[in-house]
């Protein structure tokens, strides 16, 4: 018999991501920062609502590919050429802020003596987690600069390479 449970996961996300986008952009912030709320909220962290499931893994690699291939369609090539320096620098500091701020706070954060019976290396854990760090301030970024018409500027178009390098990187490094 067929499940159309993820119906109605599906239905939730569209429902609560544009709810509190709206919400969100009544105080003066990205709506991506309402998506991220609505995840909060009816992720495991807070109601345990929606799982993390095969469907919501695999639409959301789409939305981060859609995400980009858009941002790509908005891109400018004339002043994409102008940015390379630009690019290199802020892909650097776009990716060891978020990781190493990430490592230091996990670290900080990170409990040893709940930590001695894991059966990983807690450094690795701590690194762990500022990858993940890294890899969502990218969606985050473009989101926000498509949504502030910065995307098309010469800072966007800066930041656009670097973010799609961040994007690229782990998909040629590990095979799937």
């Amino acid at each position: 018999m067929l499940s159309y449970g993820y119906l109605l996961d599906l239905a939730l996300i569209l429902l609560s991501t544009k709810l509190l986008g709206i919400i969100t952009k009544k105080f003066k912030m990205p709506q991506v920062v309402g998506a991220l709320l609505a995840g909060l909220i009816f992720g495991p962290a807070m109601l345990n609502i929606l799982k993390e499931t095969n469907f919501i893994i695999q639409l959301s690699e789409l939305g981060v590919i859609l995400l980009m291939f858009s941002a790509g369609l908005d891109t400018d090539l004339k002043e994409l050429k102008k940015t390379g320096k630009a690019s290199f620098i802020i892909a650097l500091f776009g990716v060891l802020i978020p990781l190493i701020g990430g490592f230091l706070v996990a670290y900080l954060f990170n409990d040893l003596d709940i930590m001695k019976g894991a059966t990983t290396n807690v450094l690795l854990q701590n690194l762990f987690i500022g990858v993940i760090l890294t890899a969502t301030s990218v969606s985050i970024t473009v989101e926000a600069l498509k949504e502030m018409g910065k995307l098309n500027t010469h800072a966007g178009t800066a930041i656009i390479p670097s973010m799609s390098s961040i994007i690229a990187a782990p998909n040629i490094a590990v095979p799937a």
